[in-house]
């Protein structure tokens, strides 16, 4: 048989090529229903918006890469996180409890009636000490088992853990992975006979982006490995600690040092402060 050509595809992984990907209704619905468990198929969703941003009193940001209702009224976010850090799982219950405050209602008698609010943070780093790859966090009776709670949800996909054949796959969720872990680097789409699998290959294949969406997804794509050329870099000076990992713990002179070779390679001070998820000021003092 001959060999399918390969192509360019999406990193996913990118904040244009993921948006791209799951910003299209029928893919993200198709990805959700492989795993998500919401009592029933999701048949449609909406997409709030597409980055739900919320500012703190200290001036950080919250952003959602994605935020939707499904058609029974509950809220799904959607993240990639690429980078590890400290409290990422007490992270996401912050986020979730704050898509739950902000359901509350003002100016009248409110008898607290929420929505269900599900997490899914697909994350490039393991976040728990165990080889699944899907972990999901439910509020549950410890004794009974049984959810106390239907109202907050989530699933945590740990791409590390993900070593599966294309031949290995076993089900619906394990060929969503697949693609996504190696589309780029094999320039295809496995399991195409699937129409939701077609699909995602016109969606993600380069050729069919138009010349503005092409520019947009170059400059994500350098941003991205621009991050991940710099962790290396510092991994392999062995000054990562604290830096790669996100550890609040870090030194400062670990900090000063990886700032000055971002600096280096032309970054500027807004977008080393975003990567390093510090305050943009110790960027300047370096």
């Amino acid at each position: 048989m001959e060999k399918e050509e390969r192509t360019e595809m999406l990193n996913p992984f990118c904040d244009e090529g993921f948006k791209r990907i799951f910003g299209d209704k029928i893919l993200l619905m198709d990805f959700l229903n492989s795993f998500v468990d919401a009592g029933s198929p999701i048949v449609d969703l909406t997409y709030e918006n597409k980055e739900m941003v919320s500012v703190e009193s200290d001036g950080r940001t919250i952003i959602f890469d994605l935020f939707c209702k499904l058609d029974n009224g509950n809220n799904v976010i959607i993240e990639m996180q690429n980078k590890n850090q400290d409290f990422f799982v007490d992270r996401a219950v912050f986020y979730l409890s704050r898509a739950i405050s902000a359901q509350g209602e003002k100016g009248r008698i409110w008898k607290y009636g929420i929505n269900s609010v599900i997490g899914i943070f697909i994350t490039q780093f393991r976040v728990f000490d165990n080889d699944d790859v899907l972990s999901e966090m439910k509020l549950i009776d410890p004794k009974t088992h049984k959810m106390v709670s239907d109202k907050m949800h989530g699933y945590f996909i740990q791409l590390p853990k993900f070593k599966k054949s294309n031949n290995g796959c076993v089900d619906h969720f394990d060929e969503w992975i697949y693609n996504l872990k190696n589309m780029e680097r094999m320039g295809n789409i496995e399991f195409k006979d699937q129409e939701v699998f077609e699909r995602l290959w016109n969606l993600s294949n380069c050729s069919m982006l138009s010349i503005e969406e092409r520019r947009k997804y170059e400059r994500s794509l350098k941003a991205y490995r621009d991050y991940v050329n710099q962790l290396d870099f510092a991994k392999a000076e062995g000054r990562a600690e604290g830096i790669a990992e996100g550890r609040a713990e870090g030194r400062a002179e670990e900090r000063s040092f990886m700032i000055s070779m971002l600096k280096k390679k032309g970054m500027s001070d807004e977008e080393i402060a975003y990567y390093l998820d510090i305050d943009i000021e110790e960027v300047k003092s370096v």
